[in-house]
């Protein structure tokens, strides 16, 4: 009797695979735009069994990979002449935390060389904070949200590294905007959940300079970055190897500007490299953009998929370099019904799953005249020159 039902369920699951892949086939026949939806779904169905058993690169195989492409951030001593001990304005405080909770509108928190774990929370606006030396944030968060909880507007961060922010909600960033305005300058946040995530209740922008985003994501919904109002201008910046299915750039707002940049998974399992999750306008240009072997998704841009909110949406995405070597399909533009044309042009394309006269395609590395994985371009120079 038991052989029997055993028997009979496999015929049943068997016969249900077979007819699902059927449909699977006659709605790809009727809409060719699903297409790489469709073989990522088959390649998932003949090798995802495969792909479950297998071990994924551990952290310390994704840091060997950033080190064979990248040197090591290193504060701007130039800038910033090393000291040590830490001021508002030109007073000296005996800790951060007391020098922090002095702070008034227009002041400047000056940070000497060091490990700090008191958490800041800055409600006042156009407070500056600044490195000396190579200053250390990690591993503490105020009101499990963030090592620095920005409540006031117009925040400037520079010369800083911070690390290791976890909160049991699992979205621990280094910096949570709740209020309006961000500006960053050589910062350079990694090993966290998030690096930032604002929540602003009115519209402000967030500028981002000369800065590096690494390891960073949780759990698919924590990101190297997450912005739900904010404009967003990133510039001469890198976005490495974002984790656990987050994406590099999130971001719901109205504006997404990324210029002379570099976003980049490597060997770690991120999901998009940007997703602009309501539309609006998106501007992508002289970048690099590697989507690795173990990406989760097999789009790197997704613009909208979350339902249009923004009355302007335009998208141009130019003069890029796009490295698309994902295992299964490799997409490299998804929008929403409804979403503008977008302006995809003069781009060199690695690996896409399609092809068009606008942008010069390549198959693979070796066809582009690319060295093997893990080299990428050379981009951040002065001026905006390409080196």
């Amino acid at each position: 009797m038991k052989h029997s039902m055993l028997k009979a369920l496999l015929y049943y699951f068997a016969a249900a695979g077979l007819a699902g892949h059927i449909m699977l086939l006659i709605i790809q026949l009727k809409d060719p735009q699903l297409r790489p939806v469709l073989q990522e779904k088959a390649l998932h169905f003949l090798f995802g069994w495969q792909r479950q058993v297998e071990q994924l690169p551990g952290t310390a195989q994704i840091k060997a990979d950033i080190a064979k492409v990248f040197k090591p951030w290193q504060p701007d001593d130039k800038r910033f002449l090393p000291r040590q001990g830490v001021w508002r304005n030109a007073q000296q405080y005996a800790s951060l935390a007391e020098a922090a909770a002095a702070l008034e509108h227009g002041d400047s928190l000056h940070i000497g060389a060091g490990i700090y774990t008191d958490a800041l929370r800055i409600s006042k606006n156009d407070v500056t904070i600044t490195g000396y030396g190579h200053v250390v944030l990690e591993k503490a968060n105020v009101n499990g949200k963030g090592f620095i909880l920005a409540t006031g507007n117009n925040l400037s961060v520079q010369n800083l590294e911070c690390r290791y922010i976890s909160v049991p909600s699992k979205n621990g960033a280094c910096i949570r905007l709740e209020g309006a305005g961000l500006t960053l300058d050589n910062v350079y946040f990694h090993s966290s959940e998030e690096g930032i995530l604002e929540t602003a209740s009115t519209v402000g922008n967030i500028y981002i300079v000369n800065s590096r985003f690494e390891l960073l994501g949780k759990a698919g919904q924590a990101h190297a970055m997450y912005l739900n109002k904010a404009n967003l201008y990133l510039s001469q910046s890198v976005i490495l190897a974002a984790t656990d299915e987050g994406h590099g750039v999130k971001s719901r707002g109205a504006i997404t500007v990324i210029e002379d940049s570099i976003i980049a998974s490597l060997n770690a399992q991120d999901s998009r490299l940007v997703d602009i999750a309501n539309g609006g306008k998106l501007t992508i240009k002289g970048s690099v953009l590697q989507q690795g072997p173990y990406s989760a998704n097999h789009q790197a841009i997704g613009y909208g998929l979350e339902g249009l909110a923004h009355s302007d949406n335009a998208v141009i995405v130019s003069d890029n370099v796009f490295i698309l070597e994902r295992r299964g399909s490799n997409l490299l533009y998804k929008a929403a019904d409804g979403s503008p044309a977008a302006q995809i042009s003069r781009n060199m394309i690695v690996g896409a799953d399609s092809t068009d006269e606008a942008n010069y395609h390549f198959n693979d590395r070796e066809k582009a005249g690319m060295p093997p994985y893990p080299w990428l371009p050379a981009l951040l120079c002065n001026a905006g020159q390409k080196c």
